[in-house]
């Protein structure tokens, strides 16, 4: 098979796992940001916010999962996610979590049976994600090592503390210092922020906000669908509009996965 771009598939393989052994890219994050990111599948609500990034010159990370299961029409929506500037990353084949198979079966099995038909059934769809995002934000020493053998960043979460505000969170943020040699980021779920009894959640985003400005940080942030229904895994599009438009206002870029040297 030859795809748009002219590779073949095992070109497309072999593109895939030599991230490793590639030299750093030229930077092109400069100012401080935020990495903001979806998970799964909710591709027609993605698409949804298409005008909304394009408005305030935003763009996101999308990483998905179960992708030999998409519908044409949804691998089709993530191609104009991709047209739009947006980065397309690998959520795992079946949204395993890493650490317990490989603490029952090893590394090597979790990398040929989660991520090498991952990427196999993305680049049949013309995709070569160079990131990757941990379901449920499950990773150890172990299974970073084995991943980072094939993609160049990857994700994962934290949880604050009882009493702890967002912009205490060291770890979700990274100074533009360190950007060239962080390959594993840490982010923040923000899903639900701006629901009735949650408008505090959303001030503390901002503060974390204006943060990554006062330290020259990037902030990374994690989401699900894009929806005004009271789901859990779903932020309101007025919501995100809110933080887009913040970021603007302070003076934050919106960068991809992708963008990082």
């Amino acid at each position: 098979m030859r795809y748009r771009n002219g590779l073949t598939l095992m070109a497309v393989a072999i593109a895939v796992f030599s991230y490793a052994e590639e030299p750093a890219t030229p930077e092109k994050i400069t100012a401080p940001g935020v990495l903001l990111t979806f998970d799964d599948t909710y591709v027609d609500q993605w698409l949804s916010a298409v005008p909304l990034f394009k408005e305030y010159n935003a763009q996101a990370t999308f990483f998905v999962t179960h992708f030999d299961k998409l519908t044409p029409d949804k691998r089709d929506g993530l191609h104009q996610l991709h047209d739009a500037g947006h980065a397309i990353g690998c959520h795992g084949l079946r949204h395993i979590r890493a650490t317990e198979h490989t603490e029952k079966h090893g590394a090597a099995s979790y990398m040929a049976k989660e991520i090498a038909p991952a990427l196999a059934h993305m680049a049949e769809a013309e995709f070569v994600p160079t990131s990757f995002a941990y379901p449920m934000s499950d990773n150890n020493a172990t299974t970073d090592a084995a991943l980072l053998t094939t993609f160049k960043h990857l994700r994962t979460g934290t949880g604050a503390k009882e009493g702890q505000r967002f912009a205490q969170m060291d770890l979700l943020f990274t100074p533009l210092a360190d950007l060239d040699t962080r390959r594993v980021l840490t982010g923040k779920g923000i899903d639900r922020i701006g629901y009735p009894g949650n408008e505090d959640v959303l001030q503390q985003l901002f503060e974390a906000m204006d943060r990554a400005v006062a330290k020259n940080e990037v902030l990374t942030l994690y989401a699900h669908g894009i929806a005004e229904s009271g789901k859990h895994h779903h932020i309101r599009l007025g919501t995100l509009e809110k933080i887009l438009a913040y970021g603007k206002e302070i003076g934050l870029r919106f960068y991809t996965f992708d963008d990082l040297p």
